[in-house]
């Protein structure tokens, strides 16, 4: 059995600093971005972040598959709190919507990362939000998206907190159908276009 030098045993215990981890996390996103999740490697990664094999294994024990699901959620992260600083501006429900519906599309169809794996590896992305996948998606999404829509809920409606999360799932919906499936009806960095689609279609649905 091998031994462990005194070396190496001080770098398995020391601790990978809040900074570091952050900067390994953000090189595999840069990585993803260029060349997608399949043929990012451990290697890129730590050549993109300027740190070696071994520190990156002790911030992300399990390497690869674990620095992604990190990576993951931190892009999610992100998306709900520039989301959630975009919702609490608006009062009235046609700025509401428009500014959720449009900041989600936005983000979602410019995010560098996001683009590649649905130009590249597009069965990768969609088996995550297909059948019994979307489930959790959608009612995290929903449960997100509910709050700001309840008080917008017409005040005599019989069960407005069901009401509430109903057109919260539709509005996640519908972000899901045009940030995966592009449309030419709906331009994202069009405001105009993101009015008439929640004037059409998802403004009669909270006032329903």
């Amino acid at each position: 059995m091998g031994t462990i030098s005194t070396s190496d045993a001080l770098v398995v215990a020391t601790p990978v600093s809040p900074v570091t981890e952050e900067r390994i996390r953000a090189a595999a996103l840069g990585c993803i971005a260029r060349t997608g999740i399949t043929r990012t490697t451990v290697d890129d990664v730590v050549r993109a972040a300027g740190v070696s094999r071994a520190t990156l294994y002790r911030a992300f024990p399990g390497g690869k598959d674990v620095l992604i699901e990190a990576v993951l959620g931190r892009e999610v992260h992100r998306f709900f709190v520039e989301l959630a600083d975009e919702l609490v501006r608006h009062d009235a429900a046609e700025d509401l919507l428009v500014a959720g519906v449009g900041r989600a599309l936005r983000f979602l169809t410019e995010h560098p990362a996001l683009r590649t794996v649905l130009a590249t590896e597009p069965g990768l992305l969609l088996s995550q939000v297909a059948f019994h996948r979307l489930g959790p998606i959608l009612d995290a999404a929903a449960a997100f998206a509910a709050p700001f829509v309840r008080p917008h809920v017409r005040p005599d409606h019989p069960r407005p907190d069901d009401a509430a999360t109903e057109v919260a799932e539709l509005l996640v919906r519908v972000v899901l159908t045009y940030a995966l499936e592009p449309s030419p009806h709906v331009d994202p960095s069009d405001d105009a276009s993101i009015i008439r689609l929640v004037r059409r279609h998802l403004l009669p649905a909270l006032t329903a």
